[in-house]
C-alpha cells in the first residue's frame, strides 16, 4: 500500500474527530494536479471550469473578482453550465452586480466562519480553484454543487442582498461542496463503494439515492456539523446562535437515521470504515 493510501486510512479510521482530514486535502490534490497535467495539460496556472469540460487546454473565463484574501478567482458560470441552470431559475452574478450589491461581503464573512477552524480553510485553499457564483430568483433557497469532472470548482449561491444567517449558509455551502471534491479524489485512490444498484432512503433528498450517494452526504453533512460545533464554541450573538442550534439538531437526526448504513454490502471495507465513524455521534 502506498504513502497515500495509508494516509487515507489513518484518517478513515478517525473520521468522527476532524472529518475535513486536515492535510490531506493538500496531498490529494497534489497528485491530482500531475494526473490532470498528463491528461490535460492543465497545471494551477492554467486551469478553468471551461476547460475541464472541454478535456483540454483552452481559454477560459476571465475571473470577476478574487475571494479568501485574493487567493481564489470569482467566475461567471461557463455557458455550457448555464443553459442548463437557467432552466431551474438560476442564474450568475455579472461584474456590475457585484460592485453594487452585497454579494461579496458576504462571501468575505462566510469565509471569517470558516476560518475559525485553521485546518478547515487550508483543505478549502488546496482543492478549490475556482468558485462560480449563482443568483436565485428566491435568496431564502440555496443552491450549491460540484461535479467529479471538474476537480477543483464549486458553484454557490449568495443571496443578492444580506439576509439573517446568509454569511453561515454560504460558508456551510462552500464546506459542502469542497468536502464533496476531497471525498471524491479520496475515492479515485481507495474505492468506498462496491457495484450495487440497492437503494437507500436519504433524509436529505428526501427520495431513495444509491450508495454513493448516501456516503458523500454522510461525510459532507458530519463535518458541516463539526463546524457547526467549533463556531457554537465562540461568541456570536442569538439570531446565529439560534440558527446553528437548530442546523446542528437537524443534521444530526439526519445521521441517526443512517446509522444501520454502515453495515451496507454495497460499502467496500473502507466505505463500512468510513461510515461507521460518521454516525458516531458525540
Amino acid at each position: 500500500m502506498n504513502e497515500l493510501k495509508t494516509l487515507i486510512l489513518q484518517h478513515l479510521n478517525n473520521a468522527d474527530s476532524s472529518p475535513w482530514f486536515p492535510g490531506l486535502g493538500q496531498r490529494l490534490s497534489e497528485k491530482k494536479w500531475v494526473v490532470l497535467e498528463k491528461q490535460t495539460r492543465l497545471n494551477r496556472e492554467n486551469y478553468s471550469t471551461e476547460a475541464c469540460l472541454a478535456g483540454k487546454n483552452i481559454s477560459g473565463l476571465s475571473p470577476l473578482v478574487h475571494v479568501l484574501q485574493n487567493q481564489i478567482p470569482v467566475f461567471p458560470v461557463p455557458l455550457e453550465l448555464a443553459l442548463n441552470d437557467r432552466k431551474k431559475n438560476i442564474d450568475t452574478y455579472r461584474l456590475d452586480e457585484l460592485q453594487s450589491l452585497p454579494v461579496l461581503d458576504c462571501i468575505d464573512d462566510a469565509f471569517e466562519w470558516l476560518k475559525i477552524e485553521g485546518s478547515i480553510i487550508d483543505t478549502i485553499r488546496a482543492l478549490v480553484r475556482n468558485i462560480h457564483l449563482l443568483k436565485l430568483v428566491d435568496d431564502e433557497y440555496d443552491v450549491s454543487y460540484s461535479l467529479p469532472n471538474i476537480p477543483f470548482s464549486i458553484f454557490v449561491s449568495v443571496p443578492s442582498q444580506r439576509i439573517d444567517n446568509d454569511s453561515l449558509r454560504v460558508a456551510e455551502a462552500i464546506l459542502h461542496e469542497t468536502m464533496h471534491l476531497q471525498l471524491t479524489l479520496i475515492e479515485e485512490e481507495m474505492p468506498l463503494v462496491n457495484q450495487s444498484n440497492q437503494k437507500y432512503f436519504s433524509p436529505w433528498k428526501n427520495e431513495y439515492r444509491d450508495a454513493r450517494g448516501i456516503i458523500h452526504a454522510l461525510y459532507v453533512f458530519r463535518t458541516i456539523r463539526e463546524l457547526i460545533k467549533k463556531i457554537l464554541m465562540t461568541n456570536i450573538n442569538q439570531s446565529n446562535q439560534k440558527f446553528l442550534i437548530k442546523r446542528k439538531e437537524e443534521i444530526e437526526n439526519q445521521l441517526i437515521s443512517l446509522t444501520s448504513f454502515c453495515m451496507s454490502e454495497a460499502l467496500t471495507k473502507q466505505g463500512s470504515l468510513l461510515t461507521s465513524a460518521l454516525v458516531k455521534l458525540h
